[in-house]
């Protein structure tokens, strides 16, 4: 347990803010918060303005306080707002020129976004039995809402430590509390609002990453029956899937149920507090008994240690 920090993850979608807390206590990891707490009004996140932003996001929060208030003082966000594409890339190129080159790509397919203010990682995939050729997982977010973030934290003496997309952030959840998502190929489905995301990890590494926007419910056994084609994907099958995990916002027991039966895929709606001792007050509190599902990312920030 040495250099850790209590450590509070949140998410912050268009509707909700959500909070898992972590702390220790005589040299175990502890469960000791999960909530959330809904915006006084929906954000179009990218849109909206940042006065408007922080104001419902510290009402949120404040929300938050009143019912149990934070004992950690280091933070962690997944915001709602980054932008994810995969490319195949030049493995000869420097790290400057890398991130150059994938501002220019993002700037492509992105228009809308000034590339210049992206703040960008990437997650470089060899050539290997699965994909026939080098590519990059780039993930970006706006400078303005790290910053927005940042004044956030120290608005309520808190030290941010990471900014993370959520989807990626749920994964870090998963591979902690399922070891057997590190074997063979998976797949990894969520669901945040109007999105969708998809990953399919090899030998526990993500390969392939794809986000979809959706106009509706009904587009996801579309989306994913189109993933899951063999000609979509001509070295993956759903044969040869060894597990398949689902999680999100707001996701029932009978949607995972349908698309089960629609995908013939045994997803697993997996709880990522399955492996953390929780404060026993917690077993009241319907989040974490019935809705576990919905704090995967928060989880897997609270979670995270580097």
């Amino acid at each position: 347990m040495t250099g850790f920090e209590n450590h509070a993850g949140f998410t912050l979608s268009s509707s909700r803010l959500q909070v898992v807390e972590i702390v220790e206590k005589e040299d175990q990891f502890v469960l000791e918060n999960v909530d959330e707490a809904f915006l006084n009004e929906a954000l179009n996140l990218e849109d909206d303005k940042e006065t408007k932003i922080s104001a419902l996001l510290q009402g949120a929060f404040d929300e938050i306080l009143v019912r149990n208030p934070l004992k950690s003082s280091t933070a962690s966000f997944s915001p709602e707002l980054f932008k994810v594409v995969q490319l195949p890339y030049d493995n000869t190129l420097l790290h400057q020129d890398l991130i150059e080159e994938f501002r220019w790509e993002l700037s492509l397919i992105y228009p809308e976004i000034n590339p210049a203010d992206q703040v960008i990682q990437y997650i470089e995939i060899e050539k290997n039995r699965l994909i026939d050729q080098n590519t990059s997982i780039i993930i970006s977010l706006s400078r303005k809402y790290i910053k927005l973030i940042k004044e956030f934290c120290e608005r309520n003496r808190l030290k941010l430590k990471f900014v993370d997309n959520v989807h990626l952030a749920s994964e870090r959840a998963l591979t902690a509390t399922n070891p057997v998502s590190e074997k063979g190929l998976t797949l990894s489905v969520f669901l945040s609002g109007k999105h969708l995301s998809v990953i399919f990890s090899y030998q526990g590494k993500p390969i392939y990453f794809k986000v979809y926007y959706l106009h509706n419910a009904g587009e996801i056994i579309n989306h994913l029956t189109s993933e899951l084609e063999s000609d979509f994907h001509p070295n993956i099958s759903r044969q040869m899937l060894e597990s398949a995990y689902i999680s999100g916002e707001e996701l029932s027991g009978s949607m995972v149920e349908t698309l089960r039966e629609k995908l013939d895929i045994p997803f697993v709606n997996f709880n990522p507090f399955a492996k953390i001792k929780p404060n026993p007050r917690l077993f009241e509190n319907k989040y974490f008994s019935e809705k576990f599902n919905s704090f995967t990312s928060s989880a897997g920030l609270a979670l995270r240690l580097a």
